[in-house]
């Protein structure tokens, strides 16, 4: 057809044609290198599709030929994909294969309650299948395991080699006795211009409550060593009050041998966590994310005065009327969860409290 085009036209609509042939090549290029990037964030584990996307597979597949899907294909082997095209010809794609010889599938009711001992506790398969039998439901260790892989579950060795540890069932049975410790720092304006503010907060693990123990323009030696005294003096310091025996924090060079040393010598272990392990001091780090979110970036503060203010006026919010979601939505002074009525008349108006000008608000309830 190019042919019986004049010459200018030919050597256009060629033009024309290697440029969208390159577009077509880069943008597939593109499109390969996204889906190697979301195949990776794909959990190993065996995909499943449902019969429409089996069909839309088999018809781009045959669509490209069989030796080149080979080279291209990673969601299933092209193997996998020209078997769905053969029945997809024959009619036969998504119908179930017949039940074969063999015991029935276990019920459903009976694989959840596996899922869920092996979820609760750190048991092996031997010790799954005896509560099982304890219940008169008699399943063997084998058929546990078969159950667990089935739901991307690992089970135990009967050894119990591998078993770890998570970090809620320990932060419930050791918390009370942990405190997270660290630095953020504020933006603080004066007559001299800005400077910044270091702060120094501690947080409980178990309650969650918290404490500023420390404002400086200067975290030195000097300042650290004094808060070490503060925080370890009998009666009267937090770390005693609360009855913490270690404190994490970060490799941070400010937590200086000194600071550890008199820490030490109150009673109280200081821990250096593993360097870029952010997610181990999560506790400390959510709380600077509230503080900043709720308050400090809604504010300027004017001189470290100003700074204190806003810090206590939002500690008394934090522990007195913030709902804390791992506390039952309870602040963390609170002495019960808070309950959910089940009918809301007669109860009396809602009414509201704020602080900073409103930057920090609390609604309740007045009395009847």
């Amino acid at each position: 057809m190019l042919n019986d085009l004049p010459l200018m036209l030919r050597i256009l609509a060629a033009t024309v044609l290697a440029k969208q042939n390159r577009a077509l090549l880069a943008e597939l290029a593109f499109l390969r290198a996204e889906n190697s990037y979301y195949r990776r964030l794909l959990p190993a584990q065996r995909l499943t599709f449902t019969l429409a996307w089996r069909r839309r597979f088999a018809e781009a597949g045959a669509a490209i030929g069989w030796t080149r899907l080979k080279k291209i294909c990673t969601v299933a082997s092209a193997k996998t994909i020209q078997r769905w095209h053969q029945a997809l010809k024959k009619g036969l794609l998504g119908q179930s294969r017949k039940q074969g010889p063999g015991r029935p599938r276990t019920d459903a009711e009976t694989e959840t309650l596996i899922v869920r001992m092996r979820t609760e506790n750190d048991w092996g398969i031997h010790r799954i299948s005896g509560e099982l039998l304890k219940l008169k439901i008699k399943r063997c260790p084998q058929t546990v395991a078969n159950i667990l892989r089935r739901h991307v579950i690992e089970p135990l060795d009967p050894n119990g080699e591998g078993r770890t540890s998570t970090w809620k069932p320990f932060i419930a049975a050791h918390g009370h006795e942990i405190a997270a410790t660290d630095f953020f720092t504020v933006d603080v304006w004066s007559w001299l211009g800005k400077t910044t503010a270091y702060v120094l907060f501690a947080i409980h693990l178990a309650t969650r409550k918290v404490e500023i123990l420390g404002v400086t323009e200067h975290p030195d030696e000097a300042f650290m060593k004094q808060i070490a005294r503060n925080v370890t003096m009998d009666d009267v310091g937090w770390l005693k009050r609360i009855g913490a025996k270690y404190l994490i924090h970060d490799h941070d060079t400010k937590f200086c041998e000194s600071f550890v040393m008199l820490l030490k010598t109150g009673g109280v272990e200081a821990i250096k966590l593993p360097p870029n392990s952010p997610n181990l001091n999560a506790f400390a780090e959510r709380w600077v994310r509230s503080v900043k979110s709720d308050c400090l970036r809604k504010i300027t503060c004017l001189g470290f005065g100003g700074l204190g203010r806003a810090l206590s006026e939002y500690m008394v919010h934090y522990h007195a009327e913030r709902p804390h979601q791992s506390l039952g939505n309870a602040p963390p002074d609170a002495q019960a969860p808070v309950q959910q009525p089940d009918d809301q008349a007669g109860m009396g108006k809602i009414g509201c409290q704020t602080r900073l000008g409103g930057v920090l608000k609390h609604y309740y309830r007045e009395a009847a």
